[in-house]
C-alpha cells in the first residue's frame, strides 16, 4: 500500500501507476529477501518508512522511471537522496471521495468473508482463491438469465448487477489488479486482515490469507439488520449467487476451485494473461448528485 500511495503522490495514475508499480515491486521483493538474510531477527516494522527510502524508492530504475515521465525534478530530488515523506501520503488521503458503486463492492466483499468464516471457520487462503471466489461469483451472474439490452456481449446479469472487477487468467487461477486494489485499501483501514502463512502449500502462489478485520466486525454488527435483508433486487440476486459460490467452495483447496476453473469453458480456451471476464459495464446511481461519498479512514 506504501509504495501505491508514493506513486499516486507523485501523480501517477492508470497505466503510468501500473508501469511504476512494476518496477519498484521487484525491487522492493528483492531489498526484503536481502534483508531477511542478513538480519532476519530484526522487527521491520518500525523502521519499514525508512527501508522504503533507502533500499527501494532511491534505487536507480525508479529514478530513471520517474525521469521517463518528466516527474518533477524536486520530486525526483527527494527519491534521490532518500527522504520521500511517505508518512504524508498516507495522511494527505485520510479523507478519500469513493462513489456508491464502489461502496457496493466493498459491502459485498465484506459479506463475502463473513459467509466464508461462517462455512469454513477460517479466514481464506491463499490470497489467489479470494479472487477466484469472486470471479465465481460474477460468473454465475453472467449465466443468470437477464433480459438485458447487451446479452448478447456476454455481460449477462453484469449489466445490472455484480463486482465491477476485470479478472485475467493467471496460470491455474484467476486475477484481477482492480479487486486487489481495493483489498489494500480494506486492510489499511483495518476491515480485512492479511497474514503471511508460515507453511505455504508447494502449489500456492501468493501465500497470504485474508479475513475480516476488526473494524469489519463492528461494522457488520452496527447494520447487521440492513445487510441481512437489501431491498433491492439486484442485491439480492448478486448476494444469492455469491452465497451458493461460497456454499459450494468454502471447504475446498485451491486445487479443487483450479479444477472448477478448468471445467469452465470461459477459463479452460483462455490462455495466460487473457481476460476471461470483464466486470460490471454500468455504475450503481442514487437520486443525489454523484460527487462522492467522503469516507473518513
Amino acid at each position: 500500500m506504501a509504495l501505491r500511495r508514493v506513486g499516486e503522490w507523485v501523480g501517477f495514475e492508470g497505466d503510468e501507476l501500473s508501469e511504476y508499480l512494476a518496477t519498484v515491486r521487484p525491487i522492493h521483493n528483492q531489498a526484503l529477501e536481502d534483508r531477511k538474510a542478513g538480519q532476519a531477527e530484526r522487527d521491520l516494522r518500525d523502521e519499514y518508512f525508512e527501508f522504503l527510502n533507502e533500499n527501494v524508492l532511491s534505487a536507480e530504475p525508479v529514478i530513471t522511471h520517474l525521469r521517463r515521465y518528466q516527474t518533477d525534478e524536486e520530486v525526483v530530488g527527494l527519491f534521490e537522496t532518500a527522504s520521500v515523506p511517505i508518512r504524508d501520503t498516507f495522511r494527505s488521503q485520510s479523507v478519500i471521495d469513493y462513489e456508491l458503486d464502489e461502496i457496493v463492492d466493498f459491502v459485498m466483499l465484506l459479506k463475502l468473508l463473513e459467509r466464508y468464516h461462517k462455512m469454513a471457520d477460517s479466514g481464506i487462503e491463499p490470497l489467489e482463491n479470494l479472487h477466484s471466489l469472486v470471479y465465481l461469483t460474477n460468473y454465475q451472474l453472467s449465466e443468470s438469465d437477464s433480459y438485458s439490452v447487451t446479452e448478447d456481449h456476454g455481460f449477462g446479469m453484469l449489466e445490472k448487477t455484480g463486482y465491477r472487477y476485470t479478472f485475467e487468467r493467471r496460470d491455474d487461477y484467476v486475477w484481477s489488479d482492480s479487486l486487489q486494489r481495493d483489498l489494500d485499501r480494506l486492510v489499511a483501514w483495518q476491515l480485512f486482515d492479511r497474514e503471511l502463512i508460515d507453511e505455504p502449500k508447494p502449489e500456492w502462489d501468493r501465500t497470504y490469507s485474508i479475513s475480516l478485520g476488526q473494524a469489519a466486525t463492528l461494522f457488520l454488527t452496527r447494520f447487521e439488520k440492513r445487510l441481512d435483508s437489501f431491498d433491492s433486487l439486484l442485491l439480492k440476486e448478486w448476494e444469492m449467487r455469491q452465497n451458493d459460490v461460497i456454499d459450494d467452495f468454502a471447504t475446498s483447496s485451491k486445487v479443487g476451485i483450479s479444477s472448477h476453473l478448468e471445467s469452465l469453458d470461459r477459463f479452460s480456451n483462455s490462455s495466460d494473461g487473457q481476460i476471461v471476464l470483464n466486470g460490471r459495464a454500468k455504475k450503481f446511481t442514487s437520486d443525489q448528485d454523484q460527487r462522492g461519498i467522503k469516507i473518513n479512514v
